[in-house]
């Protein structure tokens, strides 16, 4: 009997310790508490105060490089504000395959992505947060975010899964590093 109350103390011990705020890197913890300025690292949609890990493009579109302020993060939400609004980034762990540490480390950084190099409809598609043919899989990226990992083996991968919605899914290939192929509305 004391060996099953034990265990269950130490269940409840660790139920109560993983509901508690993501381990943050120092660095990444002073970004939050002085609300320093950060840009997006990817393009990312938010629709009723919300953008979901899940990464559907419904709603407004936040294109990569624009100015936020995380406010504060936890193990289910990075809250941030974006043109003075405040966002709930949902993490969704499962779907992410990263925790909230990880996921401010994907979204977010002190400095701008370059799009140098890249031509004018390359940069005008990940902007706009679209997706089209010979596009390199950085860009895809940059333009629509990452994909969920429980339905895409990784950014290693020549398919790619997205979803336009809860019941919308769109699919992107690659050939050679480039999109060859678009099944569905990705963005």
């Amino acid at each position: 009997m004391k060996k099953i109350i034990s265990l269950v103390m130490v269940a409840l011990a660790t139920l109560f310790i993983g509901c508690g705020g993501a381990k943050l890197a120092p660095e990444t913890q002073t970004l939050i508490d002085n609300k320093t300025i950060l840009y997006t690292q990817v393009g990312m949609w938010t629709e009723k105060g919300k953008i979901l890990g899940t990464n559907y493009s419904t709603g407004l579109h936040i294109p990569v490089n624009s100015e936020v302020k995380i406010l504060s993060a936890n193990a289910k939400v990075i809250v941030i504000e974006y043109n003075g609004e405040k966002i709930n980034y949902e993490v969704v762990s499962k779907y992410t395959k990263v925790d909230t540490a990880g996921m401010i480390k994907r979204l977010f950084s002190d400095k701008k992505v370059s799009l140098d190099g890249l031509s004018p409809a390359t940069k005008t598609n990940i902007l706009n947060g679209a997706v089209a043919l010979g596009m390199t899989k950085k860009s895809v990226l940059l333009a629509r975010g990452y994909p969920p990992f429980h339905a895409t083996k990784g950014i290693e991968a020549n398919k790619w899964t997205y979803w336009r919605n809860r019941f919308v899914k769109a699919y992107v290939t690659f050939k050679d590093g480039k999109v060859s192929k678009i099944d569905g509305a990705v963005s």
